[in-house]
C-alpha cells in the first residue's frame, strides 16, 4: 500500500497549483478509467474529486494512510447491511495508493430544498442524523468533525443511478480526523480535539469525544433550521429546543461529559417527536390558513 499523499494537486504549465483541477495521475489512473469515471473538478482541493454531474456521478477521495480513516471505513463497510449504518456504500481501491470511490450525493441543504419542507421531513432528517452518530458511537468511533458539510443525502434520482443507496436516506462522510476509541460513550475522558469546522466554545481544546460529536450535531440542526423557513413555513419550536438541548451548557469536563445527552438519548427523543410530526404538520397548515385570512395590516 502506497503512502504517497495526499494532497494530490493539479498544476498549470507554469507549475502553479490549480486548486479546482484534477491531477494527471487521477485523470489517467487505470482503475478510474476502467470504471468510466471522468473526473472534472475538485470538491476538496488535492483530496476529493468529482466526476461532474453526469449520471451516475461519483466522488473519488485520495485517502491519507497516516490517519485511521481506512480502518474506520473497513469496519463500517463490513457492516453496510445494518439498517443503523449511515455510511455511503463505497469501495476502497488498494492497488497502489488507496482511493475511496463512492456515489456523489446531495448536500443536506440541497436535499432539504428539493423536498417538501414539513415538520415530518425535518424531524426525519434530525432522527437520521442522530442515528448515524449513535451507530458510530456504538462501535466506539468518534467522528470528531461533525458538521453540515460532512452529511449528504440520497435523492430519488441518486437511488436510481446508484442502486446501493437508499432514497431519502442521510449519510455521514469524511473520517479524516475520526478515531477508534477504547471506551464507549459515558466512560471516555476528554481528549485534545483535532482541527474542526465547528469552533469549540470558550476556547476549549479538550472534550469528551462522543459529547463533542453531539455538541456539533446540535449546531448542524441549527444550520438546517436556517434553511427550513421558506414560502411562509416556520420552524417548529420543539426543533429549536432539541438543538439547544444537544448543544448544552459546556463546563469544560475532563472526565466523561454530562453537559449534554448521548447520541442514543437524542435518537430516543427524536423517535417520539417524529411520531408526533404529522400532528405538527396539521397545526402548521392550520396556522397558515388562519394567517392567510387575517387582514394585511396584521401581517406587517
Amino acid at each position: 500500500m502506497s503512502s504517497d499523499g495526499p494532497p494530490w494537486f493539479a498544476y498549470d504549465p507554469d507549475g502553479e497549483i490549480v486548486y479546482g483541477g484534477v491531477p494527471d495521475r487521477l485523470l489517467h489512473h487505470p482503475e478510474i478509467r476502467r470504471r468510466g469515471i471522468r473526473l472534472t473538478d475538485a470538491i476538496k482541493p488535492g483530496i476529493v474529486f468529482r466526476a461532474g454531474l453526469d449520471e451516475p456521478a461519483f466522488v473519488v477521495k485520495v485517502l491519507n494512510t497516516n490517519t485511521e480513516e481506512i480502518r474506520i471505513y473497513d469496519k463500517l463497510l463490513s457492516r453496510i447491511r445494518s439498517p443503523l449504518n449511515h455510511t455511503v456504500p463505497s469501495e476502497i481501491y488498494r492497488d497502489g495508493h488507496p482511493l475511496l470511490i463512492m456515489p456523489y450525493l446531495h448536500n443536506l441543504t440541497g436535499f432539504l430544498l428539493s423536498e417538501d419542507r414539513t415538520p415530518a421531513r425535518l424531524f426525519d432528517i434530525f432522527y437520521q442524523l442522530a442515528e448515524s452518530l449513535e451507530y458510530l458511537h456504538s462501535l466506539r468511533i468518534a467522528h470528531l468533525d461533525v458538521c453540515h458539510d460532512n452529511f449528504v443525502a440520497a435523492s430519488p434520482g441518486d437511488a436510481e443511478s446508484h442502486p446501493a443507496v437508499v432514497s431519502r436516506r442521510v449519510y455521514i462522510i469524511d473520517f479524516d480526523t475520526s478515531r477508534q476509541l477504547t471506551l464507549g460513550p459515558g466512560a471516555h475522558s476528554a481528549i485534545t480535539l483535532p482541527p474542526t469546522q465547528i469552533r469549540p466554545p470558550d476556547g476549549l481544546k479538550h472534550f469528551d469525544p462522543y459529547s463533542w460529536d453531539v455538541y456539533c450535531l446540535g449546531h448542524v440542526f441549527e444550520d438546517l433550521m436556517g434553511t427550513y423557513p421558506f414560502d411562509g413555513k416556520r420552524v417548529p419550536g420543539i426543533a429549536r429546543y432539541v438543538a439547544r438541548w444537544l448543544i448544552g451548557k459546556e463546563r469544560g469536563c475532563h472526565a466523561a461529559c454530562r453537559c449534554r445527552p448521548t447520541a442514543w438519548a437524542a435518537r430516543q427523543v427524536l423517535s417520539v417527536i417524529r411520531l408526533l410530526a404529522p400532528v405538527l404538520d396539521l397545526c402548521e397548515r392550520a396556522y397558515l390558513v388562519v394567517w392567510s385570512w387575517l387582514p394585511a395590516s396584521v401581517h406587517t
